[in-house]
Formats: C-alpha cells, structure tokens, sequence
C-alpha cells in the first residue's frame, strides 16, 4: 500500500514522520502513531508517580528531621535541668539528692564530664563525713542542751545564752518552746548584766537578740536605747569634735545624770575650744569655753576662756574654716561589737600586714609584716608574729612599742593562756616536722615542749587544741590539757583539720577542713560531737568566734575575691564586711581573732 502525503499528495515511506516534499507533520498519521501516543501517556503518567512518591518521601524525611530536632532539644533542656538541679543539690549537701540527679544525666549521656565530676565529687563527700573520733553516747544537741540545763540553774545567764544560740544554730527544732523560753531570759538578764558592767556593745547585742523573740519591757528599753546614744557620741570623741557634742548635748538634755554624760560633754566642749585656739580662732574658742564655764567652774579654764576672749575683741575677723576634718570611722554592717585582728596580702611587697577592725567601723594598722593575730581577752592588746623578726610579739593597738616575748626562733600561732601568764606556739623543728611548746610570757624559764603539732589555740576553759598527730600516727584535731602529765585526745581524722578557734565558754569549737573536697567551717565539742557548718563550692576557712558566741567571722573567696564575712549561727546567710582582695597566699596559715 502507497502511502501519500495528506498535504501535497506526494508518495511517502511509511516510517516517515515528516513530509520531505512539503515539510507537513506525518506523525498522528502514521500507523506507528498510536503505540507512540501511549508510551508517551504511560511515561508521562510514570513521571507523575515518580514526583508524587518523591515529594511523599520529602515531607515523611522533613517530618522525621523535624521531629528528631525536638526530641534532641528536649533532651538537651532534660540534660541541663537535672545537671543544674545535681550541682544545687551538691551545693546544699544534699548529696544522695545530688546523686540520683547526675545518674539521670548519665543515663541519657554516659559520657557527659560534668555529671561524672559531679558524681564523683557527691560520693567523696557522703563517704568522708566529718565524723568524730571518740565513740559519742549523745549527739552534739544533747550535750550543749544539758551544758544549757546546768548554767541556766545556776544562773549564769551568758553561758546559757551562748550554748542555747549553739544549740539553736545547730537544729532550730530542738526542744523549740522549751529552749526559746530559756533563751529569752538569759538573753534578757546577760543584756541587764553587761549594761549595769558598762560592756555596753555587749549588752546591747543581747538584748537586740532578746528583742528579735519577744518585746521588752519598758525601762529596759529605755536603759538599751540610752546606752545606744552614748555609744554613738563616744564614737565622735577626738575625732569630730561638733558631732560629738551634739550627740552629748542630746542625751544630756533627757538624762543629764546617765554614767558620765555631764563630765564628757564638758571635756569636748573645752576640747573644741581649745582646736580652735590652735587654728587662730579665738571667737569660737571663746563661745565653747563659756558653754563649759556654765556647766562647771575651773580656774584653769577662766584662764584659758579670758584669753579667748581678750583676743576675739582685738582679733580680725576671720572666716572659720569649720570644724575638724570629718574622719569619723563609719560603722560596719554587720559588725557591732569587739574587735577583729585580720591579715591583708600586700602584692607590691609580697608581706603580710595587720590590722585591726573595731566595733565602730575604726581600722588600725597595728605592724607590718606581722599575721596570726590572738587577742588577750579583756585587756586590748593582741600577740602576733613578727614575720621580718620571726619572733612573737605584743601589743596595744595605736599605742606604744611593741613587747618581744620570746627571742627571735621562727615560732609561729601564739595563744595565751587564760590567765595570758602563759603562752603556747609552733615551732619548726630540725627534722622538719612542727612542735608545740608553753613558755612563761615573762620570759622566766625555758619553753617546755608539749608535743608534735601546729596551729595551737587556747580557750577559756583551760584546754589548749592544735593540729597533730597521736602515739599511733593518726592525725587531727587534738585536745590537751597542758597542766596534767596525760597525752591530748584526737577528736577528728584528717591532718588538714585547722585553724581552730573556741567559742567564748569554751564548750565548742569552730575549725576547718578540706575533707569535702574544698575548704568548709565545722563545729566541734571537746566530746567529740561534729557539725558542718558552710557547704559552698567555694572556700571557707579561719573562724573566728563573736563575743558573744551567736556569730562567726571567717574568710572566703566566693564571689571571686577574698574577703571577710561574718555570719549568725544557724542561718545560711553571710555578710562580706571587709575585702581582702584578689591575692591572699598561703591563706590556710593565717588566723582571726575576735575579742570584746
């Protein structure tokens, strides 16, 4: 059969597909056409599927990515959350708390470093606890409980009040009712005690404690808020000589017979005269000198107030230049009673200096290249070591020249004895090791060796502690009595046991350790009762006792810097009140002292 082409008519071959005489489409001609036409429907039909099945495989990928994304945030947050709740609860010694919470971790991550560290460190400290080494018949609870019973029948009302704030700080629910009702009332009469002595910080602390249970009565309120008032002049006195006798003139105005407001307020009044005479203003002179005349006659300031006067009438006028300089020290808060000796790291000439802060917010500079401060209860003057000199050293802050009580022998932590009759120290001897030796603070005698050890502190009862070793080579907090021919008590475990320091009654003890992994304060009875007291990350270490036992100095570097905090009994809270800067070496040697 001849095919021809639809256009022109010309024959055609049969598999053409275009026309070669007149160039017409051939193909939906051709008998091959059709089978054409369907594999390019059934290819066309085949590529849809391939996009639909591809763009399906798209979106089920994209939603497994998408999701996969999620589950990989969540666990991330869950990660994080249980990390963050583990470090918490490390930080607030909940240890078995802290390690559930790192397990938790592991188990989503077991390689994250963080959890294992924290796992670790959470299983050192619940397994080195700081247990005692005598074997213990009550907890420390029970012993300050009885030590309270016994002085509050026999009415001394300080000790009750300093065992009982113990008690207290140690756990708050302790026989609650019972113990706040006897706190109350020896913190009542100890506050009465110190006011009628004249220890009036003293006594105004306790009854600002005693306030904080319950209201007071009126006259002794009255009694607190008055003694208050002359505390506050009396910080003015040689300083600010106006603000002085403005404070005076005060109370003087509503109790003109309180201790020796009328004395004092006319010795400043004839002090302020007299700076003013050393400036050249007579005028002013004059005016304080008569003040002083009406409340007293003295022959020997009619003197000096005619000579005032003879010169303020030929005198120029002159404009007065004002009063002293302000220099009055300003209270520290936090800080309100006795004084604190402390060590500041000087880089520039890499020494220790010493100082010492009082009540009133003054600071004095007692020696340089000096540290380990023990204050002489009761008298004001403060043994140290002379660093340049190595010798011990004592003196009268802002007074005097210092006392060399021992020849220079490198001896280091000097304490006196209650009576201050004797003194104990360290010293390092040939073989390296440190030993404890007694020498008469008046030179009488030869220094009698104790037993090997450092870092010595003696409290009020008579007990001298100090870090060392027993017969059997075990190391820790020892307590002796050094009048009696018996070797001391280990009452602790670990040679890195310091810096102890006895609560005022001398039936507690304050010291530190790095057993937790970091330096952290602890109480300790002579019994052989052990309480932890600070669980920070960071590290605390040199307690130092209040006066009145409620209260605890010691250094710390948290918050980056070192510095001094104090902070109440039982409360987990701390108040820097001085900065010691960024540097401060060998730190772990250093000591406070707290003193009234």
């Amino acid at each position: 059969m001849i095919v021809k082409c639809p256009s022109c008519g010309e024959p055609l071959d049969q598999a053409a597909l275009v026309c070669p005489h007149c160039g017409a489409a051939l193909a939906e001609q051709s008998e091959a056409s059709p089978r054409r036409g369907l594999w390019l429907r059934l290819a066309l039909i085949a590529l849809a599927v391939l996009v639909f099945v591809g763009a399906m495989g798209g979106a089920a990928y994209l939603g497994v990515y998408m999701g996969e994304r999620d589950r990989e945030a969540r666990r991330a947050a869950a990660i994080d959350s249980h990390y963050q709740a583990g470090i918490q609860a490390l930080n607030d010694g909940n240890l078995e708390r802290a390690i559930a919470e790192f397990n938790y971790v592991l188990e989503i991550e077991p390689d994250h470093a963080l959890a294992q560290q924290g796992l670790a460190e959470a299983r050192i400290r619940l397994e080195v606890k700081p247990t005692p080494t005598l074997e213990v018949a009550q907890s420390l609870a029970d012993q300050l409980f009885e030590q309270a019973q016994s002085s509050y029948a026999e009415q001394d009302w300080v000790a009750t009040a300093r065992t009982l704030t113990q008690l207290r700080a140690l756990d708050p629910t302790y026989a609650q009712d019972v113990v706040e009702d006897m706190l109350f009332e020896s913190l009542y009469h100890a506050g009465q005690q110190y006011l009628e002595q004249d220890l009036l910080e003293v006594g105004i602390s306790y009854l600002d404690q005693a306030i904080a249970l319950r209201p007071l009565d009126a006259d002794l309120i009255a009694q607190r808020n008055l003694a208050a008032r002359y505390l506050d002049a009396l910080s003015y006195w040689g300083v600010d000589w106006k603000a002085c006798i403005e404070r005076l003139n005060a109370l003087y105005a509503i109790a003109p017979d309180y201790k020796d407001v009328a004395q004092r307020l006319f010795r400043a009044q004839v002090a302020y005269g007299d700076y003013f005479m050393t400036q050249g203003e007579a005028c002013p002179a004059e005016i304080q000198y008569s003040k002083a005349l009406r409340m007293s006659a003295d022959s020997q300031l009619e003197k000096k107030h005619t000579e005032a006067a003879q010169t303020c009438l030929v005198a120029t006028p002159i404009p007065i230049s004002g009063t002293l300089p302000i220099l009055t020290p300003q209270p520290i808060a936090g800080f309100s009673m006795g004084r604190l000796a402390y060590t500041v790291y000087d880089p520039g000439t890499g020494s220790y200096n010493l100082y010492a802060l009082y009540a009133d917010g003054k600071i004095v500079r007692v020696a340089t290249n000096a540290d380990q401060p023990s204050w002489e209860w009761g008298t004001g003057r403060l043994v140290y070591r002379d660093r340049a000199a190595g010798s011990l050293q004592l003196i009268l802050p802002g007074e005097g020249v210092p006392l060399t009580l021992l020849n220079p022998g490198q001896q280091a932590w000097p304490t006196l004895s209650p009576d201050s009759q004797r003194m104990a120290f360290a010293v390092t001897e040939l073989d390296g090791t440190w030993a404890i030796y007694i020498a008469n603070t008046d030179g009488s005698g030869e220094p009698q060796r104790l037993a090997n050890g450092r870092a010595p502190a003696w409290g009020h009862g008579g007990l001298l502690a100090y870090t060392g070793c027993d017969a059997e080579g075990m190391c820790g907090i020892i307590v002796d009595n050094p009048d009696d021919d018996q070797p001391g008590t280990r009452l602790t475990a670990s040679e890195n046991d310091l810096a102890v320091s006895w609560a005022p009654d001398g039936n507690l003890m304050a010291y530190m350790s790095n057993i937790t992994g970091n330096w952290d304060l602890f109480l300790l009875s002579p019994e052989g009762g052990v309480q932890q007291l600070t669980r920070e990350a960071t590290d605390e270490g040199l307690p130092a006792w209040s006066p009145d036992g409620s209260r605890m100095a010691f250094v710390s570097n948290r918050g980056g810097n070192w510095g001094i905090y104090v902070m109440q009994l039982g409360s987990p809270e701390a108040q820097k009140i001085l900065d010691l800067g960024t540097s401060f070496p060998q730190w772990e040697s250093q000591r406070l002292s707290w003193a009234p």
